[in-house]
C-alpha cells in the first residue's frame, strides 16, 4: 500500500473513532499530520468537522433520558394551518379559463372573507407554477403568463381496490384498460406505480414499461378476491344495509328487505303464526344480515382508506407531477367523513391530484332474473315493497360514486364514471388540459374542533362555472411534532422510492469479525445546503434526525440507529455545516447475505426529507 494510502486510511481511522470524550486529541493528532501533510490532510479535516458535529448527539444517545427530555422540550414555530382550495373555472363552452388573477377570486370560511395566502394556475400534468429564476409565483401574480411546461414527466400511481369492490370480473376489465394506456400513453419522463388496495402488488415507480406489463399481467393473480359476505335472501345493496342497521326515519330499506325474506322463505304461508310475528321474525333477520354486511363493509372502506393515505405519504415528498389514478366501483361515505376528509387534505398538501374510475362500466338498475323468481307472480303479497328494488339499486350506486366524486374534485382530477370504455377514460385522463387554480388561505379555526367549515368561493368575472369545494372538517387533535416525526419517517422507509428534498448519499464497507458474522459499516453524508434554519439569538437553529436501516433480501428488520441532532449553530460554524454538510457512520455485525440498506433524514422546521436505497452483498 502506498504511503498515501496508509496516511489516508490513518487519518479516516482517527476521524471515525472520535467521540465526545477522545475529541480534542483527535484534533491534535490531525493537526500534527496536517503540518507534515497539509495539502493530503484537507479532506480529512472536512470530515472531521462533520464529526465534531456529530459529538453531541452521541452524547445524547447514551444518556436516554436526557434525550427524551431535550426533545420534549424542543419546540419549533410551527406554520399556520393552511385551507387547500382547488377551483377549476370554465366557460360557458366548457372550456378552461386560464387568465384570472388573483384579485379576481374572494374565499369566504363560514360567511367570513379570507385573505389568499398563495395562488396559481396549474394542470394535472404540471407541477407549482414557476418564475424564470425558479421561485413559486408569489401571491398576486398572473399565472397564465407562467405556465408550466405540460409536457415533463409525472408521477403516475395506478391503484386498484380490491378492498371494497363488488365483483371480481372488474379486475379484468381494468387489467385490459390499464395494459392499452401503459402500451401507448406514457411519456418519455413518465414515472407509474402499480398498486392493489390490499398491498398483494406494490410495484414502486419505474419507467420499464416491460416490468409494468408483467406486472399488469399478473394482476388477476394477485388482487384479493374475497368479497363482503352478502346474504341471497334478503339480497340487500350497501346503503340499504347502512339504513336497516343505522335505523332512521327511511323504512322503505327494511320494508323491502322483510317483503324478500318472507317470500324466498314462505314464511307467509306458515301455520298457526301471526302476519304480525311473521314479520317480527322476518325484520330479526333483515337486522342481522345487515348489520353483518354494513360492518364488513365499513371495515373494507376504513382499510381503503388507510391504503389511500399511507400511499400519499409515501409520495408527498418527491418533488414531481403526482397522478393518482383510483380504479374502484365506490364506497359508503355516510359515516366516513373525516377519513375522506383526511384523504383529500393530505393529497392537496402533498401536491397529489386524484382521477377516478368506476370499473363497473355501463349498468342498469332493471328487473334481473333472481329478482323475477323472488317477486314471483303480480299477485304477490311483497311485490309492491319489491317493485322498489331498482330504485334501491340506483340509490346505492349514486351513494357508492359519490366519495369518488369527491377525491376527484376536490383534488383537481377527473372522475370516469358509466362507460364501458375505461381505456377511453384513460385517455381522457391522460389527455385533459384540465386547468385549475390553486389557493391557499389561513385556517381561522382556533383550535382542532372537529366541526365543519363552509368554504364559498367567489369570482369576479361573469359567465364562467365554478367548481370548488365546499367545505372541510377540521382535525380533532393536534399531532404533536414527536408523533409527526415518527410518522413521517416511518412513511419514508417504506415509500416507493427515494425522496428528493434533502441530498443523502450512502457508502458501505464490510469485513469479518468471525467465521458466522462480518462488521458493516454505512457512512452516510447529507448535504443541508437547501434547508432552512430558524434564526434566532443569533443563532441558526434546527432539528435534523437520521435513520438507517437495514433489511434483509425477505424486507424483515435486521438492525438500524436513529440520531438525532439539535443544532444551535454559530455563524461560523453554520457556514461550515452549509458548505460540508455532515456525516455520520453505522456499524452493525450481520452474517453474509444479501441486504437492503436505507437511510432517511428529516430537518424539523419545514419537514423536509431526503432518502436513498441500497442493496448489498456481503461478503
Amino acid at each position: 500500500m502506498s504511503p498515501n494510502c496508509l496516511l489516508f486510511f490513518s487519518v479516516i481511522r482517527t476521524i471515525i473513532s472520535l467521540n465526545s470524550s477522545s475529541f480534542c486529541q483527535g484534533v491534535h493528532k490531525l493537526m500534527y499530520l496536517a503540518t507534515r501533510h497539509p495539502f493530503r490532510i484537507l479532506t480529512a479535516l472536512v470530515f472531521l468537522l462533520a464529526s465534531g458535529i456529530m459529538t453531541a448527539d452521541e452524547t445524547i444517545k447514551r444518556n436516554a433520558k436526557k434525550d427524551s427530555e431535550k426533545l420534549d422540550s424542543f419546540t419549533f414555530k410551527v406554520p399556520v394551518d393552511v385551507v387547500v382550495v382547488s377551483a377549476i373555472v370554465t366557460d360557458k363552452q366548457g372550456g378552461p379559463v386560464k387568465d384570472l388573477r388573483v384579485d379576481d377570486f374572494k374565499v369566504y370560511e363560514d360567511g367570513k372573507p379570507q385573505p389568499i395566502h398563495t395562488f396559481a394556475l396549474e394542470s394535472y400534468k404540471s407541477s407549482q407554477v414557476i418564475d424564470t429564476g425558479g421561485k413559486m409565483v408569489p401571491p398576486g401574480a398572473v399565472a397564465s403568463e407562467q405556465e408550466a411546461d405540460l409536457s415533463q414527466g409525472r408521477m403516475i400511481s395506478l391503484i386498484v381496490d380490491d378492498l371494497t369492490a363488488s365483483a371480481p370480473q372488474y379486475f379484468h376489465f381494468t387489467q385490459k384498460a390499464i395494459e392499452k394506456f401503459l402500451s401507448t400513453d406514457l411519456g418519455p419522463g413518465d414515472l407509474v406505480s402499480l398498486q392493489t388496495a390490499s398491498g398483494r402488488l406494490n410495484q414502486p415507480f419505474t419507467s420499464d414499461k416491460d416490468l409494468l406489463m408483467n406486472q399488469v399481467h399478473d394482476l388477476l393473480k394477485k388482487v384479493n378476491l374475497s368479497r363482503v359476505s352478502r346474504s341471497t335472501c334478503p339480497e340487500l345493496t350497501d346503503l340499504q344495509a347502512q339504513h336497516i342497521s343505522n335505523g332512521g326515519s327511511d323504512t322503505r330499506s327494511l320494508e323491502v328487505a322483510i317483503a324478500e325474506i318472507m317470500i324466498c322463505n314462505n314464511m307467509d304461508s306458515r301455520p298457526g303464526q301471526s302476519d304480525r310475528d311473521i314479520q317480527a321474525m322476518a325484520a330479526r333477520i333483515a337486522y342481522s344480515n345487515a348489520s353483518q354486511q354494513y360492518e364488513e363493509s365499513q371495515f373494507r372502506s376504513r382499510n381503503l382508506l388507510s391504503a389511500l393515505r399511507a400511499h400519499i405519504r409515501s409520495v408527498r415528498h418527491f418533488e414531481a407531477k403526482k397522478s393518482f389514478i383510483f380504479f374502484s366501483d365506490g364506497f359508503l361515505s355516510d359515516d366516513l367523513r373525516y377519513e375522506i376528509q383526511e384523504v383529500v387534505d393530505l393529497a392537496l398538501r402533498s401536491g397529489v391530484i386524484f382521477n377516478t374510475v368506476d370499473f363497473r362500466g355501463l349498468y342498469t338498475n332493471n328487473y334481473e332474473a333472481k329478482d323475477q323468481v323472488v317477486v314471483g307472480s303480480l299477485n304477490s303479497p311483497g311485490f309492491a315493497a319489491l317493485s322498489q328494488k331498482p330504485l334501491l339499486r340506483n340509490e346505492d350506486m349514486i351513494a357508492q360514486n359519490e366519495p369518488m366524486r369527491q377525491l376527484a374534485n376536490e383534488t383537481g382530477g377527473l372522475h370516469i364514471e358509466n362507460s364501458n370504455d375505461l381505456y377511453g377514460g384513460l385517455r381522457k385522463i391522460a389527455d385533459s388540459q384540465s386547468f385549475y387554480y390553486v389557493l391557499t388561505y389561513a385556517s381561522p379555526a382556533a383550535k382542532s374542533d372537529g366541526r365543519y367549515h363552509k368554504i364559498k368561493l367567489e369570482v369576479s368575472r361573469p359567465g364562467v362555472n365554478l367548481i370548488y369545494r365546499k367545505g372541510y372538517y377540521a382535525p380533532k387533535e393536534e399531532i404533536s411534532f414527536e408523533r409527526r416525526k415518527k410518522e413521517d419517517i416511518l412513511e419514508a422507509l417504506h415509500a416507493p422510492g427515494n425522496l428528493n428534498e434533502i441530498p443523502v448519499q450512502l457508502s458501505y464497507n464490510y469485513f469479518q469479525v468471525d467465521e458466522a458474522r462480518y462488521q458493516l459499516a454505512l457512512l452516510t453524508h447529507v448535504n443541508i445546503r437547501g434547508l432552512k434554519f430558524l434564526d434566532e439569538d443569533s443563532r441558526h437553529k434546527s432539528m435534523i434526525h437520521l435513520v438507517v436501516v437495514a433489511f434483509d433480501e425477505n424486507d424483515r428488520y435486521v438492525d438500524g440507529l436513529e440520531k438525532a441532532m439539535e443544532l444551535n449553530l454559530t455563524d461560523p460554524s453554520y457556514t461550515a455545516l452549509l458548505n460540508y454538510g455532515f456525516t455520520s457512520k453505522v456499524d452493525i455485525k450481520v452474517p453474509p447475505g444479501r441486504y437492503k440498506i436505507k437511510a432517511v433524514v428529516r430537518e424539523g422546521v419545514h419537514t423536509k426529507m431526503g432518502s436513498i436505497n441500497k442493496t448489498i452483498e456481503v461478503p
